[in-house]
């Protein structure tokens, strides 16, 4: 019998604690790698926009293996969704009243996630073992959830500019629709979590099955980067809901 090696092991306990932000890297080579092979912009916008929303929802459901491992996963793919919205914005004209919308968007999302922590930001009392703690500063002085608040802005406000809006508003309304259903999971809490998971699977089948049906192109390309974001999505499932998702694969193989 081989006996692994110290390093080998070690090696495997690495890539197995930091297995879902492996799955994101890579992912993210492979589509813009895809997108450019194929000169298809579009590609890379649509099936890279909508990931931290599906690592919010595998987190609040099923837990974190690793809160430093979710909150690092969590803002890599956010900013390569802003990044992907930011990139086709700005190649349209500028609109001042989009931009003033989105500044005010933009300000109160900073504010709040400034009150709140990065730890808090990310879910940190939901899955990260934080105490509860009552926020009182502004904005929450005001609003019970602002930083949502400000994402509905800040994207809504993209809509504003019409020759953005002609081409890409249906990007940018999805954002505004999967923020509204973050407010949704948070008022449900862990009250309801066999509705959350059943309602968030259901949320994200949609998305997937909506972008690839609706609105990429059916090339090879396309069929092969759709193939490659439904892979990902279950190695994340995998990583964040590995107790649900191990019986599964059990009963499947007796």
């Amino acid at each position: 019998m081989v006996v692994p090696s110290e390093s080998s092991r070690s090696l495997h306990t690495v890539i197995g604690r930091n297995g879902s932000t492996l799955a994101c890297g890579l992912f993210v080579v492979a589509i813009l790698l895809g997108a450019a092979l194929d000169r298809s912009l579009l590609l890379a916008i649509w099936l890279l926009s909508f990931w931290h929303y599906y690592l919010y929802w595998l987190a609040v459901a099923f837990g974190v293996p690793s809160f430093e491992v979710f909150k690092r996963d969590a803002v890599a793919m956010k900013t390569v969704s802003v990044a992907a919205l930011a990139s086709v914005y700005l190649a349209a004209p500028l609109d001042f009243a989009s931009l003033t919308v989105i500044a005010a968007g933009i300000a109160l999302n900073v504010r709040a996630a400034s009150v709140l922590g990065v730890d808090r930001t990310y879910y940190g009392h939901e899955v990260g073992g934080l105490p509860p703690q009552r926020i009182t500063a502004f904005p929450y002085s005001l609003i019970a959830h602002p930083m949502i608040l400000g994402n509905v802005a800040a994207f809504g406000g993209t809509l504003i500019n019409p020759e953005f809006a002609r081409a890409w508003g249906p990007l940018a309304g999805l954002h505004v629709a999967l923020n509204i259903g973050l407010l949704a999971m948070e008022l449900a809490g862990t009250r309801r979590l066999r509705a959350m998971r059943i309602g968030g699977g259901l949320v994200f089948a949609s998305v997937l099955l909506g972008i690839t049906f609706a609105v990429l192109p059916i090339t090879l390309m396309g069929v092969m980067l759709t193939a490659v974001a439904v892979a990902c999505a279950g190695i994340l499932y995998r990583c964040y809901a590995p107790e649900i998702a191990a019986p599964e694969t059990a009963r499947r193989e007796s």
